[in-house]
């Protein structure tokens, strides 16, 4: 194990007389893994490939009855607020406390959750009674691929780090 990854924390073990305090070492293999380390899948595996098949396909998409542009801004909307989710996740890795990676997981997972809504709300007062449905459907299989890629890489990390 790579000295520089290890860093200690005493933890409180129960033992015969009472608690003790020992210290302990983990891993912050995190700490090694640059952001744009954690961002660059999710470009190249689903935010790349969504636009140039939304931008190849625009005649066939609008054919289908859907609109390019909600999609694309759907898109675009996933990808920053993912960019987001895992700048928080990084940031809770690298926390002395083991329980802040958690409370920043589970905080971004309510934040993008909050912040789609927001953006469907949004949508839906912008376009009226001409709402797109089927867009807003497609939209939310890009929210469960981001989150798929996103959860992934999270644990392929981890993985590793192990």
């Amino acid at each position: 194990m790579d000295p520089s990854r290890v860093r200690d924390f005493w933890v409180v073990i129960p033992s015969d007389q009472g608690y003790c305090s020992k210290k302990k070492q983990i891993n912050t293999f995190m700490s090694s893994v640059t952001y744009s380390r954690l961002l660059s899948p999710i470009t190249f595996y689903v935010f790349l490939p969504l636009s140039i098949l939304i931008f190849a396909a625009h005649d066939q998409i609008t054919g289908a009855s859907l609109d390019p542009a909600v999609l694309m801004g759907g898109n675009i909307i996933l990808y920053i607020i993912t960019a987001g989710a895992l700048y928080f996740h990084r940031k809770g890795s690298l926390d002395k406390n083991p329980n802040a990676f958690f409370r920043t997981v589970y905080a971004s997972m309510i934040l993008r959750m909050f912040l789609c809504i927001v953006a469907v709300i949004v949508y839906a007062m912008a376009a009226g009674n001409t709402i797109n449905k089927y867009s807003l459907l497609l939209c939310f299989l890009f929210y469960f691929m981001y989150s798929f890629v996103e959860v992934r890489r999270i644990m392929l990390l981890l993985k590793k780090q192990e």
